[in-house]
């Protein structure tokens, strides 16, 4: 068997199945590799060179993944350190969600599901509908009401729900439906094999280091899925030997207005649930589901989690655009004030090698017909039921 679910609790394993829990002690799951016969399909330039160290197999072999790692040489100069962007603004629906709906979808054709279903705050919705219609499978993405004009989901055949709440009331209604329908819920039923995706990234970087590892990764940080997955992701790059030497020190980055998972770094506690009040619509996610795990990733790689000042994001994504040609969304200006705070502070030093995650591009245009093609819904189950005209 080339890979199965595993408890991270009472470490049962069982082959790959639609379930969110442990029906043993309902513990949350992960996916285990035979990580010794694991090998690299290296005449395929996506994510999917990785087959062996992804649940199932591609559907769609050709995309997404294999994305740019470029010098950033100005802003190297300017910072006294050797900057890479890794660029996931290069993937299909210019996020590195496109990785994660990959994962999502040939999940869900292996177990014989044929609609998807996510909570979203713009970039995954986007990506789950873009997939989905590639390979003639139907999405219902819930997204929250003043979120629309980020996630042109519509476009792509979806049905689209706004949600008069927030992310996490979205969130709330996609665990509902998953009682009700035999659908792929990539929040429940399909997470543990859909964030697999997110760690391509980590392979990737290593490959174009020359099998190498960097000093440090700096990433936007919002569920945590993907700070989580970049630190397992590096773990199995050593262990397949994708790459050598001491693994990267990992630093996430949050918007002040929603910091949980910095806020727990920061009084080393349990996570504690916040209200996001931040303008970076792709961070706003007040209860990260993967936040124990993002928090353990920073501490066990000797990095850490820290929020960046509202009034300096804006800042910081023009700085970044203005010395490296490079537009990225909010979240990448988050990431930025994060590296610059670490320089100044001498937790990165001078000369170190650091690859800055840019998790999405602000070139997205806006989609005005998005608004008249969504559905208004409160944030309750009986509106949703009745939009979906059940």
């Amino acid at each position: 068997m080339r890979a199965e679910l595993r408890c991270r609790v009472c470490e049962r394993t069982q082959p790959l199945a639609p379930i969110a829990a442990c029906p043993e002690c309902d513990g949350p799951l992960d996916v285990g590799y035979a990580l010794e016969t694991a090998a690299l399909r290296r005449e395929r330039r996506s994510m999917w060179r990785y087959e062996d160290l992804l649940p199932h197999a591609p559907t769609d072999p050709g995309s997404p993944g294999m994305t740019p790692l470029v010098p950033a040489p100005r802003l190297s100069r300017a910072l006294g350190i050797d900057l890479l962007l890794k660029l996931e603004s290069a993937n299909p629906t210019h996020s590195f969600k496109d990785r994660i709906a990959a994962t999502a979808i040939s999940a869900a054709q292996a177990f014989g599901l044929q609609t998807l279903c996510c909570a979203s705050t713009g970039n995954l919705g986007e990506a789950v509908a873009a997939r989905a219609a590639a390979n003639g499978m139907e999405a219902v993405v819930l997204v929250p009401y003043d979120h629309l004009e980020v996630a042109p989901t519509a476009s792509y055949g979806a049905r689209v729900l706004a949600v008069d709440g927030s992310f996490d009331d979205c969130r709330r209604l996609e665990e509902e439906l998953g009682a009700l329908f035999p659908w792929g819920f990539l929040g429940g039923n399909l997470q543990p094999v859909a964030s697999e995706g997110a760690k391509t990234i980590a392979y990737e970087i290593a490959e174009q280091l020359d099998l190498t590892m960097p000093d440090a990764v700096v990433s936007p940080v919002a569920s945590g899925v993907l700070f989580s997955k970049l630190a397992q992701g590096f773990a199995e790059a050593q262990a397949v030997r994708l790459a050598e030497g001491r693994t990267p020190r990992l630093f996430g980055a949050q918007a002040a207005g929603c910091p949980p998972l910095a806020a727990a770094w920061a009084d080393d506690r349990p996570l504690s649930r916040v209200r996001p009040q931040t303008e970076v619509r792709s961070l706003a996610v007040g209860d990260p589901v993967f936040g124990e795990l993002a928090v353990g990733a920073a501490r066990m790689s000797g990095g850490a989690i820290r929020p960046v000042p509202e009034d300096e994001i804006a800042d910081r994504t023009a700085l970044l655009a203005e010395t490296t040609g490079i537009l990225a969304d909010s979240a990448g200006g988050v990431a930025l004030g994060s590296l610059i705070g670490l320089i100044r502070d001498g937790t990165i030093v001078e000369g170190e090698r650091v690859v800055l995650i840019v998790t999405g591009t602000g070139l997205k245009p806006y989609a005005g017909e998005v608004d008249r093609e969504a559905t208004d819904v409160d944030g309750d189950i009986d509106s949703v039921l009745s939009a979906l005209g059940v």
